[in-house]
């Protein structure tokens, strides 16, 4: 009884995705896109909004006191 080494495993062929398994990661990818998209979207508007409303007039001091 003795043990054989000499033999070679066999190449198994490499694994293909199926269709199912394409079409679930597309949504999550299309899902995972879509959350940021909500999150990022509001807040920069929120940046440029307060950006823009932040932004003194020119030719005016702020706060209505002269710089000294």
């Amino acid at each position: 009884m003795g043990l054989k080494i000499d033999k070679k495993p066999r190449r198994r062929a490499a694994e293909q995705p199926n269709a199912w398994q394409r079409v679930c990661a597309v949504f999550g990818l299309a899902g995972l896109v879509l959350a940021w998209a909500v999150m990022l979207v509001p807040c920069a508007l929120w940046l440029l909004f307060s950006l823009i409303a932040r932004r003194p007039a020119q030719g005016r001091q702020l706060f209505g006191r002269a710089a000294g």
